[in-house]
């Protein structure tokens, strides 16, 4: 389940990485976790537990991180900026892939306080290229701020869509929000078209629960010892007791999503999308079974958080 001005100039942090094939796999480094290609040859390697916080990898004073090929167990690239070891305490760093694992995504992230680090690594022969999208992101929301609630989808071209929105800690001070819109084109290393749109309160928290739920984790578990203990193991499932729990709150969820559609499109798409909700609620009411009431509000809810997506 992505968040999403006063520097509206700001550029792009662009580093291209030369070849790192004069650094060896580092003996202390492990591969880590959530950050491993979907063809299995690549991921990003850190310094291991044992170690970590001692500064003794390759790169003096640094928990260096690297992207490395890992069946012929060679180093590609250090990843800059980024400073990390395997199980960090309150922090956690990921690594998310196009198909092809030709690029990835490498977020550094605060479990309390949002992202602090977004980065596009390509992988280009024996080298890497990184853009760092933080900067611009911060400076159109922010600038004063060093983190986000970050959300994003990759689409064909390749391009990483973009939503961000501020931090929980800013929204404590401020009682306010802004949400960040914007559409990054990797091969060409620049970003299309953005815009920043001020929210209050509220509407952040229908913007913030549409971006980040998603309804076909809503799911229905009895209270069976062993169905429970199953279920726990899905961390990210939300779990309920009965189909009218389950129902009443994937209402609530379309409530917010339906929020945040009427928030963010155009109005005259959002005067379409409310005769089209119409049509839908026809079907929904006709639904035999809470069961079914439930699946067609999942995928309704799907249909309605896409919108969020198209700029």
């Amino acid at each position: 389940m992505d968040a999403q001005r006063l520097v509206i100039s700001a550029l792009l942090s662009f580093v291209a990485c030369g070849s790192a094939a004069a650094i060896d796999w580092p003996k202390t480094y492990v591969v880590a976790e959530d950050t491993t290609s979907p063809d299995g040859k690549y991921a990003l390697i850190v310094q291991n537990a044992e170690n970590g916080a001692m500064n003794t990898g390759p790169i003096a004073g640094t928990d260096a991180v690297f992207l490395a090929n890992i069946p012929e167990h060679k180093v590609i690239g250090e990843i800059k900026d980024v400073d990390y070891f395997e199980r960090m305490n309150s922090r956690h760093l990921s690594a998310q892939w196009l198909d092809d694992s030709s690029a990835c995504l490498v977020l550094e992230s605060h479990w309390l306080y949002g992202v602090y680090g977004v980065h596009v690594v390509e992988r280009t022969g024996q080298s890497i290229q990184q853009t760092d999208l933080m900067k611009r992101m911060l400076a159109m929301i922010n600038p004063a701020e060093d983190r986000l609630n970050f959300y994003f989808r990759f689409e064909t071209g390749p391009k990483v869509v973009v939503r961000a929105t501020v931090p929980a800690r800013q929204l404590e001070q401020t009682k306010s929000s802004a949400m960040f819109r914007g559409t990054f084109d990797i091969p060409a290393k620049r970003w299309g078209a953005v815009n920043v749109r001020r929210v209050t309160f509220q509407e952040h928290e229908a913007i913030e629960s549409a971006l980040a739920a998603d309804p076909k984790e809503y799911i229905v578990v009895s209270r069976k010892a062993g169905e429970v203990a199953d279920a726990a193991a899905h961390a990210n499932e939300q779990i309920y007791p009965s189909e009218e729990k389950r129902f009443k709150a994937l209402d609530e969820l379309l409530n917010d999503v339906y929020a945040a559609d009427r928030i963010l499109l155009p109005a005259a798409r959002f005067s379409r999308l409310k005769d089209e909700q119409r049509e839908w609620l026809k079907q929904l009411v006709a639904a035999p079974t809470l069961t079914d009431k439930s699946k067609l509000m999942q995928q309704r809810i799907k249909v309605l958080q896409d919108l969020l997506w198209q700029d």
